[in-house]
């Protein structure tokens, strides 16, 4: 007696792929969603060690904040905040976000650190008007955001690397707080592809406050970047 095997029918398979297709459609998200969260206990890691770098800088340097930026005298290159607090890091990833990381700039020849173009941008209200501010003046150093996720363009030239969104004076407190919430219009400054890019952390960004702590806000007020002064 022949036994015959039965084999899959064409109904039957396309059953079993459209049923793989929804776990797969219900599953990818969340996973996406775990390795997003992963990644963002790494970035508030970096940032972690950034904030207290700013802290000692301005503990050698009068309570002044590194500037932005400065043009170094008779080249096209610039001195960032990044190369300012380096010493007090010697540590290259901690400016790598991993959900954006990036490569190394051009070749800085000493004391100029050859660092990572960075996703992090630092606020420039921290840097010109809290400079010189001892922090004993500052009222709430709990609440005044000093750096967070940003954005930087990868085809801007070396003599403007590293130009974050934040350092424009149109970057208002009202705007940041706008792009923190997931509000945007199309300017020289931000964009959608920005915005997604900064709030990348399951729609949210990391930020780090003046007196180093750090936290995952999606939410922000205009406040949030203006510290009250005595």
């Amino acid at each position: 007696m022949t036994v015959r095997r039965r084999g899959f029918t064409l109904i039957e398979l396309l059953v079993v792929i459209a049923i793989i297709a929804i776990l797969a459609a219900i599953l990818f998200p969340v996973f996406a969603k775990a390795r997003e969260k992963a990644r963002t206990a790494s970035c508030q890691s970096n940032l972690k060690q950034i904030a207290p770098a700013f802290a000692m800088y301005r503990a050698d340097n009068d309570s002044a904040m590194p500037m932005d930026y400065f043009q170094v005298y008779n080249t096209n290159l610039y001195y960032r905040w990044l190369h300012a607090i380096y010493p007090y890091l010697n540590n290259d990833q901690v400016y790598q976000c991993p959900s954006r990381p990036t490569s190394l700039d051009t070749v800085w020849t000493p004391p100029y650190q050859s660092v990572p173009r960075v996703f992090y941008s630092s606020y420039y209200y921290c840097h010109y008007y809290l400079a010189g501010v001892p922090e004993s003046q500052i009222n709430d150093t709990t609440g005044t955001i000093m750096m967070m996720d940003g954005w930087f363009n990868p085809s801007t030239t070396v003599t403007d690397w590293n130009r974050g969104m934040f350092t424009s004076p149109n970057a208002t407190a009202a705007v940041m707080a706008n792009w923190v919430n997931g509000e945007w219009r199309d300017t020289a400054y931000v964009n959608r592809e920005i915005l997604d890019n900064m709030r990348r952390h399951n729609d949210a960004v990391d930020a780090a406050y003046y007196d180093g702590h750090v936290k995952r806000i999606n939410n922000a007020a205009p406040a949030d970047f203006t510290a009250a002064l005595d």
